[in-house]
C-alpha cells in the first residue's frame, strides 16, 4: 500500500506491506525505497514492512525549508501507527536510523545498520578521487557517466575490479542516481548535536552492523568503530559484496537479518 504524510515543506511517500511487528527499511543515498524489494517480499509474511522514500529521493520532494530527517521518520511512523519498530538502514539510511535511535530510544526495538558511517566518524575516505569525478560528470551534464562512477565506487567496490558486480545492479544504480544527481540544492538538514559518533553509548537497542568485505576501507572502519561504541552490538562481514549486500547477496543478507530479528 502506498501512502504519504505531510512533513516540513514537503510530503513523505512510503509503502506498507505485510502484517506483524513493524519493520522499517531506510534506503541508501544511491537508491530509493525500491532497493528493499527483495527484503519486503521476504519479510512481509512475518512483519509489517514500512519503506519510505527519504526527502529528495524517489517520490518524496526535497522541499525548501530546514528539516530534520529524524522528524521525517517520526512523521512516517506516526502516520502508519507504528509505535515501536525495528529498523534496517543502508548507508545514509543507516545513518538516519542511528540518529533516530539515539534521539528516540523508546521507539526502536532493534537496529540493523548496513555500511554505516556515523556522522562525526573521522577516517580517511578512500573514495574521494571518485567523488571528484562524479561531481565533474554532473557539472558536465553527463548523468550516465556519474551513475557509472557511483556504481564503480559503491557496487563494485574499490577492492574489486571494475564491473565485478552484476550488470543489472550496476545499471539499476545508474537509473536510480540520475534524478538524485539533478538536485542542486539539498536544503538545510538539521543534524544530531553532538553527532552520533560521540553518542554511540546512548544506543540501547540491540544492534547488528553488516558490511560487505568489498566495501571501502572507510566504510569498513566506520562499521567497526560503530560496533565498538554500542554496548549491545555485533558485526557481520558478508563476502563477495560491497555497499548493497541486500541486493547482491540477498539470500545471505535476508537470512542474517532474519536470525537477528527473530
Amino acid at each position: 500500500m502506498r501512502a504519504e504524510v505531510k512533513a516540513v515543506g514537503t510530503h513523505i511517500v512510503y509503502e506498507v506491506n505485510g502484517n506483524g511487528p513493524d519493520l522499517v527499511f531506510l534506503h541508501a543515498g544511491i537508491a530509493h525505497r525500491s532497493m528493499w524489494s527483495p527484503q519486503v517480499e521476504f519479510f512481509s509474511g512475518r512483519f509489517r514492512c514500512i519503506s519510505p522514500d527519504a526527502r529528495g529521493f524517489g517520490d518524496t520532494p526535497i522541499g525548501s525549508e530546514p528539516f530534520s530527517r529524524r522528524d521525517d521518520l517520526a512523521k512516517v511512523l506516526d502516520d502508519a501507527d507504528a509505535e515501536k519498530v525495528s529498523i534496517v538502514g543502508c548507508s545514509i539510511g543507516a545513518g538516519f536510523a542511528l540518529d533516530f535511535a539515539i534521539e528516540n530510544p523508546d521507539r526502536v526495538e532493534k537496529l540493523v545498520l548496513v555500511g554505516v558511517a556515523p556522522a562525526g566518524f573521522d577516517g580517511v575516505d578512500d573514495l574521494e578521487a571518485i567523488y571528484e569525478e562524479v561531481e565533474a560528470a554532473i557539472d558536465a551534464g553527463d548523468l550516465d557517466r556519474a551513475g557509472r562512477l557511483e556504481a564503480r565506487a559503491w557496487v563494485d567496490g574499490p577492492r574489486r575490479a571494475e564491473e565485478s558486480a552484476p550488470e543489472w545492479l550496476r545499471d539499476q544504480v545508474v537509473e536510480w542516481t540520475k534524478p538524485i544527481n539533478q538536485i542542486t540544492d539539498w536544503g538545510e538538514s538539521l543534524q544530531l548535536d553532538p553527532y552520533a559518533m560521540y553518542r554511540l553509548d546512548q544506543v540501547v537497542a540491540p544492534t547488528l552492523v553488516i558490511v560487505g568485505n568489498e566495501d571501502s576501507e572507510f566504510v569498513i572502519s566506520a562499521c567497526q568503530a560503530t560496533v565498538e561504541g554500542i554496548s549491545d552490538a555485533a558485526l557481520v562481514e558478508l563476502e563477495g559484496t560491497a555497499h548493497l549486500p541486500n541486493l547482491e547477496v540477498s539470500e545471505v543478507f535476508n537470512s542474517t537479518v532474519s536470525a537477528f530479528l527473530e
